[in-house]
């Protein structure tokens, strides 16, 4: 499970966390820590304030990743559709959590999946999630590439990871409170406010429902259960969706709202009028 120099550097990366000058040293450490214990090889640090955009203040990528891709987009307005922000803010909840415990059924078809794993060549992602009392919410993640280690975090290696959280909870509490708390932008807001909206100016809102459980990567199946309605129904929602937005696939999907979301204007409730106007 972890060796004894494994555990030496461990120790020591404990005490750089204490002797570190700055909230920004001391996560550095911590995620290059953590990434050393279970063989991890691409790691990020991102600060979700109540009312503003992320904030991606640490990240070391895989070779093939792509900064604009994994931190520009992503801070665009893709995060709304990460497992990991979803847990934190629909559920509210503090821990490690693996990305096949969090993900819908159908993410792996998702242009999300596409985008962030399945073209990154990432196999695995394990994500420390911690509340603040004011609404921020801070994240630790680490990735494993598909040709490292199997790919998968073992069991080991997860239970090793669940037995940090006490220290991982620590050092991103005292990052939260640390922060600045002057917020001069609602951007944050507007992007949940847009996801929710997505739609809402063409569709009906049980198609809205449809199409936004579909980005986030629910299958028809999940749908149907969970909406209550039959398979083929679910299907005809969906062929609706596509010939109203005027696309054919996921992929079309999830650029669409990336692209309304680059437009999107305070004025609008739905973000596709923005990019009507813009067009």
């Amino acid at each position: 499970m972890i060796t004894g120099s494994n555990l030496a550097n461990w120790h020591q990366t404990v005490a750089r966390i204490f002797e570190s000058e700055s909230d920004s040293e001391s996560i550095y450490e911590l995620l290059k820590g953590v990434e050393a214990l279970v063989h991890g090889n691409s790691s990020m640090a991102i600060l979700y304030p109540k009312k503003s955009t992320p904030q991606v203040t640490h990240h070391r990528l895989l070779a093939n990743e792509k900064p604009s891709a994994q931190v520009g987009r992503y801070i665009d307005g893709a995060y709304l559709l990460d497992p990991f922000f979803r847990t934190a803010i629909d559920e509210s909840s503090d821990g490690l959590f693996l990305l096949r415990e969090v993900a819908p059924d159908a993410f792996d078809q998702t242009e999300y999946f596409r985008v962030y794993y399945s073209e990154a060549n990432l196999s695995d992602e394990a994500c420390y999630l911690v509340q603040g009392e004011d609404g921020t919410v801070a994240s630790l993640s680490i990735g494993r590439a598909a040709d490292l280690h199997g790919g998968r975090f073992s069991t080991d290696e997860v239970t090793l990871l669940r037995s940090l959280f006490p220290l991982v909870k620590s050092v991103l509490r005292k990052w939260i409170l640390d922060r600045d708390r002057a917020e001069t932008d609602t951007f944050g807001n507007r992007l949940d406010s847009a996801l929710e909206n997505f739609g809402n100016s063409i569709l009906t809102k049980r198609e809205c429902e449809v199409l936004h459980m579909t980005m986030r990567g629910h299958s028809i199946k999940s749908m149907a259960e969970r909406l209550d309605a039959s398979v083929d129904t679910i299907k005809t929602h969906r062929k609706h969706i596509y010939s109203k937005l005027d696309i054919t696939s996921q992929s079309e999907l999830f650029y669409l709202f990336i692209s309304a979301l680059r437009h999107h204007s305070e004025s609008d409730k739905d973000p596709l009028v923005s990019l009507d106007q813009a067009s």
